[in-house]
């Protein structure tokens, strides 16, 4: 699975709670339900915007990554940013490994 596919999943679980507890508060706390949908509009354009912000970012690293761009990284000043991504990526496919590894040793020993 890509680094961007798991970070969109894990982003969107997140917004989703997060504008559901803004969701719950504001109706809890018996605001008017016009402060209540400003609220909740507001707490949306936030989670599109660090959406975007995502994909932007996501985005540039590919094609920094693919085509090692290492002028624009020293320029940006990201290289060691973008050394610590491959490094955590790379951590996150060997414990995909792992868990599919142990997923299988406990469907063996079930069966």
């Amino acid at each position: 699975m890509k680094l961007w596919d798991r970070i969109k999943r894990g982003m969107d679980a997140g917004f989703d709670a997060a504008v559901s507890a803004v969701h719950n508060i504001t109706e809890k706390a018996g605001e008017s339900i016009e402060l209540t949908r400003l609220r909740r509009e507001k707490a949306r354009l936030e989670t599109e915007l660090t959406k975007h912000l995502a994909e932007l970012g996501n985005t540039v690293y590919e094609k920094i990554s693919e085509a090692r761009l290492d002028d624009v990284t020293e320029k940006l000043e990201i290289k060691e940013k973008l050394l610590e991504i491959a490094r955590e990526e790379a951590q996150m496919v060997d414990i995909d490994r792992r868990l599919d590894k142990e997923a299988g040793k406990k469907e063996t020993n079930a069966a």
